[in-house]
């Protein structure tokens, strides 16, 4: 399962909003498509999601994450 709950993110240079105040659960067995256009934050969601050390050079996240897979 994957659960998110009111997760932002902030890129670091200028404070530019790359993701806000995002709600989302996934349940056992149910797929998600990410899509967007490029520089739409959807690799920082990505890595965030993984590890949130992986934005760390360039982004801080606020809000709650919980990963079970």
């Amino acid at each position: 399962m994957l659960e998110i709950n009111q997760l932002s993110i902030h890129h670091f240079k200028d404070s530019k909003p790359i993701i806000t105040d995002l709600h989302l659960i996934v349940n056992p067995g149910e797929k998600l498509a990410i899509i967007g256009e490029e520089g739409t934050g959807k690799s920082s969601l990505l890595k965030t999601i993984v590890s949130p050390k992986l934005i760390a050079s360039y982004a801080d996240y606020t809000g709650q994450i919980r990963n079970q897979f």
